[in-house]
C-alpha cells in the first residue's frame, strides 16, 4: 500500500504510515454509516439488489474514511473542499461530454436515417421504409413500419436517458463552475451590475422562462408557420444574446447561452418527444388509433433539437477562445457563428435527403472568414512602431510586480487568492521565466481582450494593462 502512494504521489516528506493507521481508525465509523446507508437505498425501487447496493455503499465507505483521515490528520475543511470540488468539475464534466456526444449521435444518426431509408421499393409496399447497412464486420437491415406491429416486443428501445443525462450533468457543471463562484464567474457585465444571489436567480429564471416563451410559440402563436417561428424564434436568440453579456462576464454569458438551449433540447425530448413516443406505444398495447398530431409535434421538435447542436456545440468549446467571449461585440460573433453552425448542418441535413446545394457550405465559410477578418481589425492594423519604442522603456521590475499582485495571486504554485488551491489550467507566473513563456496568454488575455483577471477581481487597472501592452511591444525584455 504504502509503494502504491508513493508511485501515485511521490512525495518523500509525506508520512503514509500515519496516514494508514489514521484511516483504519476512521473505518469503524465509516462501515458503520455505510450499513445505514444500506438499508436506506433498500427502501428505493430502483436499488432492491445487492450487489447494486453493496457496490455503492463499498465506494462511500472509502470515500468517508479518506476524508476523515486527512481532516483528523489536520488538512482544513475548506482545502478538502476545494479539491474535492474540482475533481468532481473533472468528473461530471467528462460524464457530460460523454452523454452529450451519445444524445447527439443518435439525433444525428436517426435524423440520417429516416432521410435515407429506401421508400420506392414496389416489393416492399407494406414498409414505410428500409435499409441496408455494413458495420463492425456484419450486415444491417433496417424497417420502419407504417403502423404499429401486431404485438409489440419484449424489448422496445428508447433513447431519453442520454437527454436527461446530458441536461442533468450540464446544470450541476453550472452550478460548480458559476453558481458557487457567481462573484468571480458570473459577474462583470458592462451594464447592469448585480449581486451573486442576483445572477443566480435570474440565471434559473431564465432557463424556465425560455422553455416556456419557446413551447407557447411553437404550440400556440406560430404553430403553422415555420419561417416565422425561426425568424423570430433568431432574433430572440440575438436579443437573449445581447443581454446576458451586459449583465453577466462574457463567458458566463456564452454559457448561459448554450445552457438555454440545452435546457429547451432537453426539454423537447421530456415535455415532446417521449410522451408521443408513449402514446404511440400506449396505443399499439390497446389497439386503438394514436394521436398523430402529438407525432408531427415530436418530429418537429426532433428537426429544431437537430439545428440547435451546432451552436451549442461552439459554446461548449468556447471557453478555449477567448477572442470569440472576450471580444468588444461577442454577442455578434455569438450569433454569426450560430449561423455558420446552422448553414452546416442544413446542408448535411439536405444531403441526407440525396439534394446537394453545394453553395451553403462555403457560404458558411465565408462567413467564418469575414466575421474573422472584420474582428481582427484592430489586430491587424499596423502599430507605430516608433511610438511604442519612443515610450519610456518599461522596466521588467514594473511589470513583474503587475504580475505578481494582479495576475500571480492564483497563477502560483502556491496560490494565495482565498478559494483557490491550484493554478487554473496549470498556468503559473513564479518566475521572470514562466512571464516569458507565457507573454502570448497574457497579451491575448489580460491586455487584448481584457477578460483576465476574471471579473478583474484583482482590481488591474487600464494604466496596468497598457504597461504590459507597452513592455511587450517592446521587446518583453526581462534584464532592463
Amino acid at each position: 500500500m504504502e509503494l502504491f502512494l508513493k508511485i501515485v504521489s511521490p512525495i518523500q516528506s509525506y508520512d503514509f504510515q500515519t496516514f494508514s493507521h489514521n484511516l483504519l481508525l476512521t473505518l469503524p465509523a465509516s462501515i458503520l454509516i455505510g450499513v445505514i446507508l444500506f438499508f436506506v437505498l433498500g427502501a428505493f425501487v430502483g436499488f432492491k439488489s445487492k450487489e447494486q447496493r453493496i457496490y455503492i455503499v463499498g465506494a462511500t465507505t472509502i470515500v468517508i474514511s479518506f476524508t476523515a483521515a486527512f481532516y483528523n490528520l489536520g488538512v482544513p475543511l475548506e482545502t478538502l473542499i476545494s479539491v474535492y470540488t474540482e475533481w468532481l468539475h473533472l468528473i461530471v464534466r467528462w460524464v457530460h461530454i460523454v452523454v452529450g456526444v451519445a444524445w447527439i449521435g443518435t439525433s444525428f444518426y436517426f435524423n440520417w436515417l429516416d432521410s435515407r431509408l429506401e421508400r420506392d421499393d414496389p416489393d416492399f409496399k407494406h414498409l414505410d421504409g428500409y435499409l441496408w447497412s455494413v458495420h463492425s464486420g456484419g450486415f444491417y437491415r433496417i424497417e420502419k413500419l407504417k403502423g404499429p406491429p401486431k404485438s409489440l416486443p419484449k424489448v422496445l428501445h428508447w433513447f431519453k436517458w442520454e437527454a436527461y443525462a446530458t441536461w442533468i450533468s450540464g446544470f450541476v457543471l453550472l452550478i460548480l463552475v458559476y453558481y458557487l463562484n457567481a462573484s468571480s464567474m458570473m459577474l462583470g457585465g458592462s451594464g447592469i451590475e448585480l449581486t451573486p444571489l442576483q445572477a443566480i436567480i435570474i440565471s434559473i429564471g431564465l432557463l424556465i422562462g425560455s422553455w416556456i416563451l419557446y413551447d407557447y410559440l411553437c404550440k400556440n402563436a406560430l404553430k403553422n408557420n415555420e419561417q416565422i417561428l425561426i425568424g423570430i424564434g433568431f432574433l430572440l436568440f440575438v436579443i437573449l444574446s445581447y443581454f446576458l453579456t451586459q449583465i453577466y462576464g462574457s463567458r458566463a454569458a456564452y454559457i448561459h447561452v448554450g445552457a438555454i438551449i440545452g435546457t429547451i433540447m432537453a426539454a423537447n425530448v421530456f415535455r415532446v418527444i417521449i410522451p408521443a413516443q408513449r402514446n404511440l406505444v400506449t396505443s399499439a398495447e390497446n389497439k386503438v388509433t394514436p394521436n398523430l398530431n402529438l407525432s408531427i409535434e415530436a418530429k418537429n421538435r426532433s428537426i429544431h433539437n437537430n439545428y440547435f447542436t451546432l451552436p451549442v456545440l461552439f459554446i461548449m468549446i468556447s471557453s478555449h477562445f477567448s477572442f470569440t467571449y472576450g471580444a468588444v461585440n461577442n454577442w455578434l460573433i455569438l450569433a454569426f457563428i450560430s449561423i455558420a453552425g446552422i448553414l452546416t448542418r442544413h446542408y448535411f441535413n439536405l444531403r441526407n435527403k440525396k439534394q446537394y446545394k453545394f453553395w451553403i457550405l462555403p457560404s458558411a465559410g465565408l462567413i467564418m472568414f469575414f466575421l474573422m477578418t472584420l474582428s481582427s481589425l484592430s489586430v491587424f492594423e499596423k502599430k507605430d512602431v516608433d511610438a511604442a519604442i519612443s515610450l519610456e522603456l518599461v522596466s521588467f521590475n514594473e511589470v513583474e510586480n503587475i504580475i505578481k499582485y494582479r495576475c500571480a495571486t492564483c497563477h502560483a504554485k502556491n496560490p494565495t487568492f482565498e478559494g483557490i488551491e491550484a493554478a487554473p489550467k496549470g498556468v503559473v507566473y513564479d518566475t521572470a521565466q514562466d512571464i516569458i513563456n507565457n507573454i502570448k496568454l497574457i497579451k491575448a488575455q489580460a491586455v487584448d481582450a481584457e477578460i483576465m483577471p476574471p471579473n478583474n477581481l484583482t482590481g488591474i487597472t487600464k494604466n496596468e494593462r497598457e504597461t504590459l501592452r507597452v513592455w511587450i511591444e517592446q521587446g518583453a525584455k526581462t534584464n532592463n
